[in-house]
């Protein structure tokens, strides 16, 4: 069992999970013009047939893959230490829970994001489509359309997609890993405008088995909606 080594804040903690799932959503609309009046989506452009050639593969991964359940591992270079599970269930829906002291539980339901802390018992609620795993978890998976591929690369059976978000300026950029021979997801990295690298590895993923609907159910958590019910 890996122990928490320490932890400057919660916000640091899930950084890397939020960048994940808020990572594309905001500028979508811009976007849909932008590509109007060009044959070559913007992502793939200053890429190399190569390059193009991962991408697309990457994308087919994505579309065909139904669920991951894993443990996890978050690093961050600032010390901070973390674990827990994790469950996805494409299209939509996905559970992110850290284990304790972290009191972080994370809900994607279709339709919403339930961000909820355990030690606060209080819940926030993001859009789905506004928060970073959108572009994994959503119906059809179009990275060429959501976000500035960096670059794409193979080596030792392993595949690496760098990306960054449209028009962001800040700096923060992620790093997704995939293992070959077959392509499966297993790791990402994220750096901040302040430098600082998390890692977020997957250990053991279970990859396309049924999940229990109630993994993915919020009525526990859903504070508002039990006072409305008292």
């Amino acid at each position: 069992m890996i122990k928490i080594a320490q932890i400057f804040s919660v916000k640091t903690l899930v950084t890397a999970v939020l960048t994940l799932l808020l990572f594309t959503g905001a500028s979508l609309s811009t976007k849909s013009i932008a590509y109007a009046d060009s044959n070559e989506p913007n992502g793939l452009e200053g890429l190399s047939p190569d390059e193009v050639s991962i991408v697309r593969r990457i994308e087919g991964y994505l579309n065909e893959l139904k669920s991951v359940s894993a443990r996890f591992i978050q690093i961050s270079s600032n010390g901070s230490l973390a674990e827990g599970n994790v469950n996805i269930q494409r299209p939509g829906r996905m559970r992110f829970e850290y284990d304790e002291p972290v009191p972080i539980v994370m809900i994607a339901n279709g339709v919403t994001l339930l961000y909820f802390d355990k030690k606060l018992k209080q819940s926030t609620y993001l859009p789905l489509w506004k928060t970073p795993l959108w572009f994994l978890i959503r119906e059809k998976v179009e990275l060429h359309k959501d976000i500035q591929i960096l670059s794409a690369q193979e080596a030792d059976s392993t595949i690496q997609l760098e990306i960054r978000a449209e028009g962001e300026s800040d700096g923060t950029q992620m790093t997704l890993l995939f293992s070959d021979n077959p392509i499966s997801l297993r790791k990402w990295e994220v750096i901040d405008a302040q430098g600082i690298t998390t890692q977020v590895s997957l250990l053991n993923p279970v990859y396309d088995a049924a999940i229990d609907e109630s993994v993915f159910k919020t009525d526990d958590l859903d504070l508002k909606k039990k006072k409305l019910e008292k």
